[in-house]
């Protein structure tokens, strides 16, 4: 008898994201994505079957599927579980049950689904390594790859990459995108915890589906949309001073321009703002805040907040009547964690 339990956080972007989709970043000169963990986590437990059969339980859906290997690669009711078991699995191992939860909303755009991948591509793996020693564990890479590939599958458009090495690395992560390979500087978190400004997170109450939103942008910017090409190029060159900021730690450097990057993209997208979010903005700003941001590619969702130390609890405040639902977290924190007992 064993239990696997791999856990991966989620995260906030700070500026870049969609930049992340390929072949998007090979169109601008100089690109990047940065962004946080956060504790919203997605956990994945896999233990031996008791009769024979595969189990998938997803306990934040309140969904179950059983039945063979073959029949659950192409589960309708867990369509993502099916397609990343049969990534791993084969015929001639024993079935397993797999039990996942997930901390984040639904659509709060902080790459929940594929947080949840990661780690059940990594539990899975180890699993399959506990009952073949000759199988050795995916890289980073090859989970990222299969994760990556997976999803666009389920969701019929392209995904980007920064929410499965968010899941992975944990801490701040800064990708940048040299032809031929996707290059992730991950920072300590714990340099978070001494700064003069905090990042909250606020839920807007309302979800959002940032694939629609994305691949909007993906089919203009290759129908040959010039001025959207520009705006996206004028976000790329904010990112990159973003990421550039926070190698070197210079935090105020960055938070002006993730303000900017966000700035630019609200003119990008109408509708990467709700009336929820427009109220909470206003109530933390008035409240404090430096500046806040819708999470993902918008629409709703949780909005990530950047607020002075000494106001945090007034901002809460505020931003709770303004009908947000603060999010308490960890920002900063651990990446892909895996435990086999």
């Amino acid at each position: 008898m064993f239990k696997i339990i791999a856990t991966a956080p989620t995260r906030v972007d700070l500026a870049g994201g969609t930049l992340d989709l390929w072949p998007i970043h090979n169109l601008l000169e100089r690109k990047a994505t940065v962004n946080v963990a956060v504790s919203l986590a997605a956990t994945v437990e896999v233990t031996p079957s008791n009769d024979g059969k595969f189990h998938f339980i997803s306990e934040d859906q309140h969904m179950t599927d059983s039945g063979d290997l073959a029949s659950m690669r192409s589960s309708p009711k867990l369509f993502l579980f099916g397609l990343l078991l049969g990534a791993f699995w084969t015929e001639e191992l024993p079935a397993v049950t797999i039990t996942t939860r997930a901390k984040s909303p639904a659509g709060a755009g902080l790459g929940g689904s594929s947080c949840l991948a990661v780690a059940f591509c990594r539990a899975v793996a180890e699993a399959r390594h506990h009952f073949d020693k000759g199988y050795m564990v995916p890289t980073e890479e090859v989970i990222v790859r299969t994760a990556q590939d997976v999803e666009s599958r389920v969701i019929h458009a392209p995904t980007g990459v920064q929410d499965y090495w968010g899941g992975i690395r944990g801490g701040i992560n800064i990708l940048e995108y040299p032809f031929g390979t996707t290059n992730v500087t991950t920072i300590s978190g714990k340099i978070l915890e001494d700064q003069d400004f905090k990042i909250l997170c606020c839920y807007s109450g309302k979800s959002r589906a940032s694939a629609i939103n994305n691949w909007e942008i993906f089919k203009r910017i290759f129908d040959g949309d010039k001025t959207l090409l520009a705006k996206i190029a004028a976000i790329g060159n904010e990112a990159a001073d973003c990421a550039e900021a926070v190698l070197e730690q210079n935090w105020k450097d960055a938070i002006a321009a993730s303000r900017r990057e966000w700035q630019l993209r609200l003119a990008l997208w109408p509708a990467v703002e709700t009336m929820e979010t427009k109220k909470i903005d206003v109530a933390a700003r008035e409240a404090g805040a430096l500046f806040t941001r819708v999470c993902g590619a918008g629409g709703g969702g949780v909005m990530g907040v950047i607020c002075p130390v000494d106001r945090v609890q007034k901002i809460i405040t505020s931003m709770t009547n303004a009908g947000g639902q603060h999010m308490d977290v960890v920002v900063g924190g651990p990446g892909l964690t895996v435990t086999v007992n």
